[in-house]
């Protein structure tokens, strides 16, 4: 029999992500007001071979002096920080000069508020501002991957709106895929499309487990309609309303769609099915191959444009069962390679900009709305 699996790593993919040896080394910006935290970053990537330099600023004028003068590959950034905080400095960035941007966040829910918001702005990851996570080899190794990821994408500047043919069939959930530096399209897609109030709508996301938490209480602070953390264990199908968000780390799945909705679980805690990122990302794969097997002709997917490859694979394989799959093209994200992956295989069905992928999703729902549909 062939599993889901199966399909998935069968499925046309880009290159692994992973770092090698002879890759250039990456110069750091460390942006945080405290000098024993600028000390100890300085340390650890002193003792990485992956870094060629770390600067150190330590308010918002070194930050952009630096930007000027000696660009860097990534930025560490505290949340909270002289002269700006971590969010005005993230967008002040993106605006500016796009540079990979990791917040150092501090436990206390006003400084996790703020890293959220700077993920929603373009950051692409959060790390815990402490001891133990900043002496953490692993904590620098990926910091350094996200840099030459970012550093290897070639800018485009061909990517034409494109759009296709697109199934009237009933939809019964949206699932909405936020990797890596993608969070902000995505809400922005969510806020404005019309189908929150009609079906499930599931947020799945690249963010650290650890934090999930948080996260689901910040969204359910910050979005009108509220969100939940979906319970990958009840068997309970999805409901309409608040958001329903889960992590792509925990490898989610569809297990069952029938009268009573669509049904999500976690797959086996099996070795050889641990994704092969630290974020988790494939398990985007294994939620939408899930989906083109069980529940493709209700089911409506957007990939958001992220730094990793991950979904584009996944994507493709809903497309061909008779799923709707739309793209994001241009992506928000200015580390993109998702939206161009899921082009060079042809993953989707229509590939959009935010605005036009919500005016697709409200001419589906509108369209669900009409007498027997």
């Amino acid at each position: 029999m062939v599993t889901v699996a199966d399909r998935i790593f069968s499925q046309p993919a880009a290159a692994s992500s992973q770092v090698h040896p002879e890759e250039p080394p990456v110069r750091v910006l460390v942006a945080d007001g405290d000098p024993a935290i600028r000390s100890l970053v300085r340390k650890m990537l002193g003792d990485h071979p992956g870094c060629s330099d770390c600067i150190e600023a330590q308010d918002t004028d070194d930050v952009f002096a630096a930007l000027e003068t000696s660009p860097p590959d990534v930025i560490l950034l505290g949340s909270a920080f002289a002269g700006m905080n971590g969010l005005q400095v993230t967008r002040a960035v993106m605006v500016r000069q796009p540079v990979p941007v990791v917040i150092m966040a501090d436990v206390e829910e006003e400084d996790l508020d703020r890293a959220f918001e700077c993920l929603r702005s373009g950051a692409l990851e959060i790390v815990p501002r402490t001891e133990e996570s900043l002496s953490s080899s692993d904590t620098f190794s990926r910091l350094l991957d996200l840099a030459r990821q970012a550093k290897a994408l070639q800018p485009r500047h061909d990517a034409p709106e494109i759009q296709g043919n697109v199934s009237s069939l009933p939809v019964d959930v949206l699932f909405l895929m936020a990797g890596t530096g993608a969070l902000g399209a995505a809400l922005r897609v969510y806020q404005a499309a019309e189908f929150s109030s009609s079906i499930p709508v599931v947020l799945v996301t690249a963010l650290a487990s650890s934090l999930l938490p948080d996260f689901v209480r910040w969204l359910d602070e910050t979005l009108e309609g509220g969100a939940k953390l979906v319970d990958l264990a009840t068997g309970q199908p999805l409901t309409a309303g608040p958001l329903n968000v889960v992590a792509a780390s925990v490898l989610p799945r569809v297990v069952a769609s029938d009268g009573r909705g669509v049904i999500l679980a976690g797959l086996p805690d099996i070795p050889w099915m641990t994704p092969d990122t630290s974020s988790g990302e494939n398990g985007f794969d294994v939620l939408l191959a899930s989906t083109a097997e069980i529940a493709a002709k209700e089911a409506v997917a957007v990939l958001l444009g992220g730094l990793h490859s991950s979904g584009a694979a996944g994507l493709s394989l809903l497309k061909r069962a008779g799923g709707r799959a739309f793209v994001e093209l241009p992506a928000l994200c200015p580390f993109a390679r998702s939206s161009f992956t899921a082009v060079r295989i042809d993953a989707a069905n229509v590939y959009a900009t935010v605005s036009g992928l919500v005016t697709l999703l409200d001419d589906l729902n509108a369209q669900r709305a009409l007498p027997g549909a």
